[in-house]
């Protein structure tokens, strides 16, 4: 249909509304020749991390997305990163309209090699 390009432009553009906080993380390229990138980019994930444990101690909820938006320049722009800044998470934050039941997560004996 002719709308439908209108239409699924409009959905992404109300992406940022489906909570009413949203933090965008960012990562500051290494200022210092002797800091790896990657340790940044590390640093900044267990950041997001850390905020969703705090979010959902407090009884929020909190979710962790990237997506296209993350590489896009003119959203990087937007936000105040530059072009070849890491746009690594868009955390939506807020009170759960529902109650949620725990996910059942698989066991580590099938994902962990102990080494002696």
């Amino acid at each position: 249909p002719p709308d439908a390009k209108d239409k699924a432009m409009e959905k992404e553009r109300s992406k940022p509304l489906r909570s009413p906080l949203l933090i965008a993380v960012g990562v500051d390229k290494p200022a210092e020749s002797k800091v790896i990138e990657i340790e940044n980019v590390c640093a900044a994930a267990a950041a997001c991390q850390n905020l969703l444990l705090a979010a959902h101690d407090l009884g929020l909820a909190a979710k962790w997305r990237t997506g296209d938006p993350a590489f896009d320049p003119n959203v990087k722009k937007f936000l105040g990163f530059e072009p070849d800044q890491h746009l690594i998470a868009f955390l939506y934050i807020g009170y759960p309209e529902e109650e949620v039941e725990p996910v059942i997560r698989p066991s580590f004996d099938d994902r962990t090699v102990w080494m002696d």
